[in-house]
């Protein structure tokens, strides 16, 4: 059947939803010889089961979707935990029923037809789904309406799926640049985040990263600013709207940064845009015509590898030539009279080093001197730092750092360094609460998704700290501006990363003290909650768009396994989060729960997620939740924060509550 045989059909059919299930099977159940009572879809979740819909059979797994009529024998065997999505539904012609639209229904009904097909993009399918669920179990009346406006979307979806990737039972490797591009296209007005597309898409971010990188030659997060701009140009030129109302509108909440980021890009900003646009003046900007890079002045001025500051040429003053004979001339007769210095001072006994008159070579000595670090012109030691991009050559002790991550802040107020600039906390106005008083005046860059390369620039740092899962892309920008130092990652062990900024900030010495200092703290708690340590402790996070378990690899879970407590059976693994349905909610249980809650400013939206998955069936019947084992607790030093000091304030919690308890 065509596409648009099938568009015509639907368009002329009124849909009644008669059920949506979401369920789970374990590898020992089975449901056999089901013969559906309407159509239905099937979308496979995730796990692996044989299906058979009359007698065709089918390995599903994850992002399999079949249909089946009325009448179709249904029989699922799982082969482990199996999650799947059912939507029953009937199809009637609307009126009039015209003889041809009965004839194609006789003939080749979509609404009767056999088929399975692996979902391409399996993204926005899941969200309809998601959405129908939710709508299906609202008390009011409306929910059935919310249900058939989602099915309508997602029927709509799995068209366009058909037309661009041909026959039903195609299969293909799941696209996941594909499947990002659309999703930031469907939601570019809502919040979206690196973390939250890994998370729709089952991914980790540099597999992300990489594949969006190859297929589209940029990364997500610019792509999306790609689309929020072009829609605020429509806007703008198109409307009277406030320029604060168009930043809302395409997903930009604080309408300064909106308008930072937008003259970034067009150079101009949004009024002057307006303007231009209505005077038909609009010219595509090239920040090459400014400067040669659009994060650095027209004329940097480089140094002279001999160690001369030599930038006489950008002062414009004297006659150049003999500006710089004279330059040259004082620094050869120091040179000459050092060496004369030096030749005075060579009867020493103790320094003779040629054999020839009697003396023996200081063999210690000379090994000394290349074991000890190489200095510059001025005479500060410059070393070398090994990173997650390279290698840097950083002279002398960093003062004027700027930092790209949240535990990289932490890591270098520990030490008494406070930078110049910092990327904003993901929690507080700007800063994490417990940090707030220490980051007075300092310049707020962006967050760590967006650092805005100009004020970096501006600042002129002498040592920019960023990670490679955040900011790999602009690392060349940044090497350009100062030396730059990258941690591999953001998950597992903290003190990777803390030990490698110790390094950039030639600060070793304290670091290591501090991380002396906290072991012992640590040990020192493992002994006073000796008798709680079999305690299983279950880590649960709620967001508007979902719910997680936290496993060992994650900020709280590092510390949990270094103090022994035992951990839920879903926990204990060596991952960083699963993400929860409420099938599996028996999965978060323990004899503690402690959860934290991603709201967005202004929002209850989160909120109401904890509200309903407490009310559920299944949590009620968690032990946690009989014996009142739930405790809230701060998502900035349980997970955000990742640092030196939220590691402190997390033990302090830690011991509190496990000393308190009776």
């Amino acid at each position: 059947m065509d596409l648009e045989t099938r568009i015509r059909l639907w368009n002329h059919s009124h849909i009644h939803i008669i059920d949506i299930r979401r369920s789970r099977m374990r590898a020992q159940e089975a449901l056999r010889s089901y013969r559906l009572p309407s159509s239905a879809y099937i979308y496979v979740l995730f796990g692996q089961a044989l299906i058979q819909l009359d007698e065709e059979r089918t390995a599903a797994s994850a992002h399999m979707l079949l249909h089946g009529g009325k009448g179709t024998v249904l029989s699922i065997v799982p082969e482990d935990d199996f999650h799947y999505y059912m939507i029953l539904y009937k199809a009637t012609p609307s009126l009039p029923k015209s003889r041809e639209l009965l004839t194609l229904l006789d003939t080749s009904s979509p609404f009767q037809e056999r088929f399975c097909m692996t979902v391409r993009s399996p993204v926005l399918l899941e969200q309809k789904l998601l959405e129908m669920d939710a709508a299906w179990h609202r008390p009011d009346s409306s929910g059935k309406l919310l249900v058939r406006a989602s099915f309508y979307q997602f029927v709509n979806e799995l068209l366009e799926q058909f037309e661009e990737w041909g026959a039903l039972e195609a299969e293909a490797e799941t696209n996941v640049a594909l499947q990002a591009v659309r999703y930031i296209e469907e939601h570019y007005h809502e919040p979206i985040t690196l973390e939250l597309l890994e998370e729709l898409l089952g991914c980790n971010s540099r597999m992300l990263l990489r594949k969006f990188r190859a297929e589209w030659n940029t990364t997500p997060i610019d792509y999306l600013i790609q689309i929020r701009l072009g829609k605020a140009k429509e806007l703008l030129a198109g409307t009277w709207s406030a320029v604060k109302d168009i930043a809302e509108q395409v997903g930009y909440t604080d309408h300064y940064y909106f308008s930072r980021l937008f003259k970034k890009h067009t150079g101009m900003s949004p009024l002057q845009y307006r303007a231009s646009a209505a005077s038909g003046t609009v010219a595509e900007y090239d920040p090459s015509l400014m400067s040669r890079l659009s994060i650095a002045g027209s004329r940097l001025q480089r140094y002279i590898g001999n160690g001369i500051n030599n930038h006489y040429q950008y002062r414009k003053r004297g006659e150049y030539t003999m500006y710089s004979k004279s330059r040259m001339s004082v620094a050869v007769l120091l040179l000459c009279f050092a060496i004369m210095l030096g030749a005075c001072g060579g009867g020493n006994a103790g320094t003779n080093t040629n054999p020839a008159n009697g003396g023996t070579a200081n063999q210690s000595s000379t090994q000394a001197a290349t074991q000890t670090p190489k200095t510059d012109a001025s005479g500060s030691e410059s070393r070398v730092v090994k990173h997650a991009m390279g290698e840097e050559t950083i002279v002398g002790t960093p003062e004027r750092v700027v930092v790209l991550t949240n535990e990289g802040t932490e890591a270098l107020l520990s030490v008494g360094v406070k930078p110049i600039g910092a990327v904003q906390s993901w929690v507080g106005d700007p800063w994490y609460d417990h940090i707030a008083d220490k980051m007075e005046n300092v310049e707020i860059l962006g967050d760590e998704l967006q650092p805005n390369l100009e004020m970096i620039a501006s600042l002129k740092p002498d040592l920019i700290i960023g990670n490679k899962v955040r900011q790999e892309k602009i690392y060349e920008q940044l090497k350009q501006i100062a030396p730059t130092v990258f941690s591999e990652d953001l998950a597992g062990d903290w003190k990777i990363n803390f030990e490698l900024y110790m390094q950039a900030l030639n600060k070793e010495a304290e670091g290591q003290r501090l991380m002396d200092e906290f072991d012992k703290r640590v040990a020192e708690a493992k002994v006073k909650l000796a008798d709680k340590l079999a305690t299983k402790v279950s880590i649960v996070r709620f967001s508007a768009s979902q719910v997680r378990i936290y496993q060992k690899q994650s900020f709280s879970g590092v510390l949990l396994q270094q103090l022994g407590f035992a951990r839920p059976e879903s926990q204990d693994k060596d991952s960083f989060i699963e993400v929860m349905s409420k099938e599996t909610i028996p999965s978060m249980d323990g004899d503690v729960l402690f959860y934290f809650v991603t709201e967005q400013p202004g929002q209850n939206e989160a909120a109401k997620v904890v509200e309903e998955w407490m009310n559920d069936p299944l949590f009620q019947n968690l032990n946690v939740a009989k014996n009142n084992k739930l405790v809230q607790v701060d998502e900035a030093i349980w997970n955000t924060a990742g640092g030196y000091q939220a590691a402190n304030l997390l033990l302090d919690e830690i011991v509190a509550y496990f000393t308190a308890e009776k």
